[in-house]
């Protein structure tokens, strides 16, 4: 019974906690939304150790500064610092939101922090609204939350002459002649909130914008002219066709200097222009008043749906639930790749309608730090047949054999990729013709299908393979300083040109590149026709590449079908009398290797030292340099295997020994690069 009980109450505590957490404001038709989760990063730092902290105390002191008010923690802000904080945005074709959310534990602490004389907020009962001075972005809070949001409206939804008018706002354009006003007036409604069938739907009229009175840049002196049997004064039009000419006095011959006169055009033309330039940019700024007001309007109306409206959540969104992680300190979700280009292709124009990212779903980000290291964990979601192509196309392990020419000791980092050739060759038609033939609009479908299959065609994919199987690896073992020859010119007296060779010192990498081969047939004409031409050299089978224009040697050679390309060659000497030393990869480098279809290392510490202080700014700058590197870990990344319709892959640090935990350790580069 006890049992029971403690089961529970913890399932009640679990409820209460979910209810309270504000992810439960967020719209379910959110686009982006990213998490911090207050209470996992202070498990790993206290907020007394986050005060005494280098970057604890810049915070403190820069914000005391900034608002001549003194603050020696955090806590001061009034923000709840063990529950999550997130941020979101929602796109609609006439205004992106972007939105924070942020739990507050003490709301006159918050209100301290954002008094001043300037600011002054409204009070509704327990909700409290404060207007940025340029009233592009609103801020309101309770006792529970604070909630900042900012819109911006999108021009080219204001483009569409229909939409415009609609919302009444003037099309501007400046013409030498006459500028062209497209008007109308409608009554303003957000097409976010009234055309869709998505949540937090509310009609707000437009805020009334008054007319700007223009004020017109005198012009030259009026020239008169004496014409037979008639005297006249007058100036070309100024004003536009469809604007009507207003009454500035009752005097009739007041009246006719705003009359056009077809008889005579004596005033000077860049007059005219001036005065048509200064009423477009008047009338130009009269629109931009009445987009910024309709912004903060709907703006308004978003707040409110935020605090006290009833919408579907986010939480019901099974992409987003499916990528958290109660382990991660800090998150971001991304409803689709498809969603960010569409977002955007209202500036490509036609291009714009094209589905160049259909297939791509949803994209996630974690962050994890613990003990031993810190991690970022990417996802991206895909349509179930792109999913099967990739899953054919990394249907391969890297080459056993490149194993024994990794030097773990000495290496300052590699790259490795293995794909199958083949199944990449069969593929790329379909993959291409998806994208371009969305581009083109479904225009060209038989000329894409045409291609793709003459591509297939003329193309052996087998054979293909067997000459590139699909797997590279590439070692940078260390960095050695040498002597390089350079042309340069000179010249004589008489201005005639000469050839100079020199030398100088440059720092160069040394490398070592692999891939597998199994025909070599293909490969040795190419080496037999740079041979015939003097390209290319070879010795005891070893090639090297001719190229006087180049800083380093390239040598080359094919052993044990593997292509092997370097700069060092005593390496290839080595590799080609099997003296290599081998057997020096560790265990996690050859798991890291062995396992992934991509991976990368880069180790700090096999760095230091390596680079003269010459190269990277003088003495001081290089002593902090490799103090930094020093106290790095190694650097990784790898890919995953495709589960379901998720690719994935991790990009992760190692911390050094003597560190509690890797916020801390982080803290401490900061710090270190900051002095």
């Amino acid at each position: 019974m006890k049992k029971i009980l403690i089961a529970i109450a913890l399932f009640l505590s679990f409820n209460l906690a979910k209810a309270q957490d504000l992810v439960k404001k967020i719209p379910a038709n959110a686009f982006t939304v990213a998490t911090i989760k207050g209470d996992n990063v202070f498990k790993l730092m206290f907020v007394k150790d986050f005060n005494e902290s280098f970057v604890g105390k810049k915070l403190l002191t820069e914000t005391s500064k900034s608002l001549d008010k003194s603050f020696t923690s955090i806590e001061d802000f009034g923000i709840n610092l063990e529950k999550n904080m997130y941020y979101f945005n929602q796109l609609s074709d006439s205004i992106t939101y972007n939105c924070f959310l942020i739990p507050i534990k003490d709301a006159k602490k918050f209100e301290n922090l954002i008094d001043s004389k300037e600011k002054k907020f409204t009070q509704q009962g327990d909700i409290r609204t404060m207007v940025l001075p340029d009233s592009t972005s609103i801020i309101k809070w309770n006792n529970n939350m604070l909630y900042f949001v900012t819109g911006s409206i999108k021009g080219s939804f204001f483009a569409d002459s229909v939409k415009s008018a609609r919302y009444g706002i003037k099309d501007i354009r400046f013409q030498s002649d006459d500028a062209i006003v497209a008007d109308s007036a409608a009554v303003a409604v957000d097409s976010a909130y009234a055309t869709t069938d998505e949540p937090m739907v509310e009609a707000v009229d437009a805020p009334v914008v008054e007319k700007v009175k223009v004020r017109k840049k005198s012009t030259a002196k009026k020239n008169t002219k004496k014409t037979v049997g008639t005297k006249k004064t007058g100036k070309k039009k100024t004003a536009k066709k469809s604007k009507k000419v207003a009454r500035i006095d009752s005097d009739f011959e007041e009246a006719r200097e705003f009359a056009v006169d077809t008889a005579s055009a004596m005033t000077p033309v860049h007059g005219i222009v001036d005065e048509q330039y200064d009423t477009y940019q008047q009338e130009r700024l009269e629109q931009d008043a009445k987009k910024k007001r309709l912004a903060f309007t709907w703006m308004i109306a978003q707040a409110d749906q935020i605090f006290t409206g009833s919408y579907e959540s986010i939480e019901n969104n099974k992409s987003y639930t499916a990528s958290l992680d109660n382990k991660a300190i800090a998150e971001l979700w991304v409803s689709s790749l498809q969603d960010v280009y569409n977002s955007i292709s209202p500036e490509f124009g036609a291009y714009g309608k094209a589905g160049l990212m259909k297939g791509y779903g949803s994209l996630n980000a974690k962050l994890f730090m613990d003990d031993k290291s810190f991690r970022i964990s990417t996802g991206l979601e895909l349509a179930q047949e792109q999913a099967d192509a990739y899953k054919k196309i990394m249907n391969r392990k890297l080459n056993k054999n490149f194993l024994k020419y990794v030097n773990s000791e000495k290496a300052l980092g590699f790259m490795s990729y293995s794909i199958d050739t083949k199944a990449y060759l069969e593929e790329f038609p379909k993959l291409m013709k998806q994208t371009y033939g969305s581009l083109l609009g479904g225009k060209m479908d038989e000329e894409i299908d045409l291609g793709t299959e003459l591509f297939s065609l003329l193309l052996d994919e087998e054979a293909v393979s067997k000459v590139i199987k699909g797997d590279a690896l590439f070692v940078i073992n260390g960095l050695n300083t040498k002597d390089v020859t350079y042309t340069t010119y000179e010249y004589d007296d008489d201005y005639k040109q000469k050839e100079i060779v020199k030398t100088k010192k440059e720092t160069l990498p040394d490398f070592l590149f692999m891939f597998s081969s199994e025909d070599h047939r293909l490969i040795n004409k190419l080496i037999k026709y740079g041979v015939n031409k003097n390209y290319v050299s070879v010795e005891n089978n070893i090639y090297k590449i001719l190229e006087k224009k180049s800083p380093i040697d390239i040598y080359f050679m094919i052993k044990d079908g593997i292509v092997f390309f370097g700069n060092s060659l005593t390496e290839m000497q080595g590799i080609s009398n099997n003296q290599y030393n081998s057997n020096k990869l560790s265990k996690l480098h050859k798991q890291l290797l062995s396992k992934n279809n991509f991976s990368f290392l880069f180790n700090a510490k096999n760095l230091v030292g390596k680079v003269p202080d010459s190269e990277i700014g003088g003495e001081e700058t290089a002593k902090k340099f490799n103090s930094t590197l020093e106290k790095m870990g190694n650097v990784y990344m790898k890919s995953n295997p495709i589960k379901g319709r998720l690719v994935s892959a991790d990009i992760s640090a190692e911390i050094p020994n003597g560190h509690e935990n890797a916020l801390k350790y982080l803290f401490s580069l900061i710090e270190n690069a900051a002095k």
